[in-house]
């Protein structure tokens, strides 16, 4: 009885932290670019005549436009992979094919044709 109450204790736990586990929310941090925005914006709201904020406020636009680019690329570049692996793949199945294609039965021959006289 002892054995079977520690069972049904520790399927009660692990059922109580699966379903835990499932319902809480994911929460991402939020990414550091836009953490640097949101400060400078404010801090600029309060200062707005502070040079090194409106400078700041320049490098951060810049490098939020650069690391935008800079994602584009490289999911361009991942596109283009993709697309010639896939080419690559299907040039290699094309080769594959032609090993593994039959061989060709060879022709019977024709039972000669008897001959017509007087044709």
């Amino acid at each position: 009885m002892n054995k079977l109450s520690y069972l049904a204790a520790a399927l009660l736990a692990a059922s109580v932290s699966v379903a835990h586990a499932q319902t809480a929310p994911a929460q991402t941090p939020p990414a550091p670019a836009a953490q640097g925005d949101a400060s400078v914006d404010k801090n600029l709201n309060k200062n707005p005549d502070n040079k090194g904020l409106q400078n700041a406020d320049q490098k951060v636009e810049a490098n939020e436009a650069k690391a935008a680019a800079k994602r584009a690329e490289a999911k361009e570049e991942r596109k283009e992979e993709r697309k010639e692996e896939r080419k690559e793949e299907r040039k290699k199945d094309r080769k594959e094919d032609k090993h593994e294609r039959m061989e060709r039965h060879e022709k019977m021959e024709r039972p000669a044709k008897p001959e017509h006289p007087g044709r």
